[in-house]
């Protein structure tokens, strides 16, 4: 039987039913007002992009880092052994040997002065000038070895020797895109400067009549050689099998950076789609998709 009691009203009497009581309930929380501050309902993480149609990746990466490291660039110039003792390695296999040949000079006795030249840079300064990259070898003392008549010791103490100091050399990369997409250089040009350092001693008699200045010489001797450097550098650079070196060796370099990008770990069987890709100055600007 349900429990009820009497209620006095206006007289009348009247009977109700009491029910237990309810349990407490939580009240909904309300929606956040826009510009409120406020914690925000959890949203799940996504990806940013920087740019292009969705789920496409986009990644920029300088062409200095893509042409490889500059600390391990240099450029030799020699012949004290053969014309192509001069060689260098500019990048991600940009590398080769040019022909730098001796330099002859008879006298009036009939002797030859013989000049040879050697010298080694540091690793280029790197910079960009316009749409150029701009390799900067400076190469602190360029030496002329100078012989008198043959190679004997005699022969080679007859001259003193002469230096060209702080001798530059600048390699411009213009970078482009092939047709694959990938990155590449159209052309390249080779500027070379530097000077003879004036020698204690420059003027040698032999026979007492037929004089020999071998800073002059080595003047010449460097104005010759200055076109054979950036000629023989610019052909090698753009030789076919340099350019298809350095797009084999630039691939997988270019796939694991991009790979490392999406958060995939380069070492498994993924590939990478590129589907659009330019050239921003400097930077190469490539949007694509793992696969």
């Amino acid at each position: 039987m349900g429990l009820t009691v009497c209620l006095a009203c206006g007289g009348s009497f009247a009977l109700a039913q009491v029910f237990p009581p309810r349990q407490p309930q939580a009240l909904p929380s309300p929606d956040p007002i826009p510009g409120a501050p406020g914690r925000l309902p959890m949203q799940p993480a996504q990806v940013p992009q920087s740019g292009g149609p969705p789920g496409v990746l986009v990644k920029t990466i300088p062409f200095a880092e893509l042409l490889g490291d500059p600390t391990k660039a240099f450029l030799q110039i020699g012949n004290m052994r053969s014309p192509m003792d001069t060689n260098f390695q500019f990048g991600r296999a940009l590398a080769g040997r040019i022909a730098v040949e001796k330099f002859t000079h008879e006298l009036g006795n009939g002797k030859p002065v013989f000049l040879h030249v050697n010298g080694l840079s540091n690793p280029p300064l790197v910079s960009m000038e316009g749409q150029e990259l701009r390799l900067q070898f400076m190469i602190p003392v360029l030496l002329f070895k100078t012989y008198y008549q043959d190679y004997t010791g005699e022969g080679d103490g007859k001259l003193g020797d002469v230096t060209a100091e702080k001798v530059t050399v600048d390699v411009y990369f213009t970078p482009t895109i092939d047709q694959r997409k990938l990155p590449t250089y159209r052309t390249v040009r080779v500027v070379v400067t530097g000077a003879v350092k004036e020698a204690e001693k420059c003027m040698y008699f032999f026979d007492m009549l037929f004089p020999v200045n071998v800073c002059n010489a080595a003047a010449a001797y460097l104005k010759e050689i200055k076109p054979d450097l950036e000629n023989g550098l610019r052909e090698a650079l753009l030789h076919p099998q340099t350019r298809v070196r350095f797009e084999q060796a630039l691939w997988p370099y270019l796939r694991g950076e991009l790979l490392m990008h999406a958060g995939v770990n380069p070492a498994g069987p993924f590939q990478v789609q590129i589907l659009e890709a330019r050239f921003s100055g400097p930077d190469y600007v490539v949007g694509y998709v793992p696969r």
